[in-house]
């Protein structure tokens, strides 16, 4: 049985092993930093179709009815191809439920 003490290690496999790591790490870095990006990237866009359905309310006495009525009216620019919207109306005195959810695939 070897002791620790009359162990040799191979310089190139300490460093081989030691850029693994550091390369796993930067690879899990940058995806917790894209996944942290694109989740504030929907709370921006749901806090923009809040903001004018709001502006809407304050200016008309009422929530818009649907999304297009916010574009159409309030210059709200939706991205249909990297997004699927819901825009929830229960009553036009209560405000819409919102929510913004990135399609699977889109970049």
């Amino acid at each position: 049985m070897r002791t620790l003490s009359k162990l040799k290690l191979n310089p190139q496999a300490v460093l081989l092993g030691l850029t693994a790591i550091y390369l796993a790490a930067s690879l899990l870095g940058l995806n917790l930093y894209h996944a942290k990006l694109e989740h504030a990237e929907t709370e921006a866009i749901i806090r923009a179709i809040e903001r004018a359905a709001v502006q809407c309310y304050a200016l008309e006495g009422h929530y818009p009815p649907d999304l297009d009525y916010l574009q159409q009216n309030y210059g709200i620019k939706l991205d249909e191809d990297k997004y699927h919207y819901e825009y929830s109306v229960f009553a036009s005195n209560i405000r819409p439920s919102i929510s913004v959810i990135k399609k699977v695939g889109s970049k």
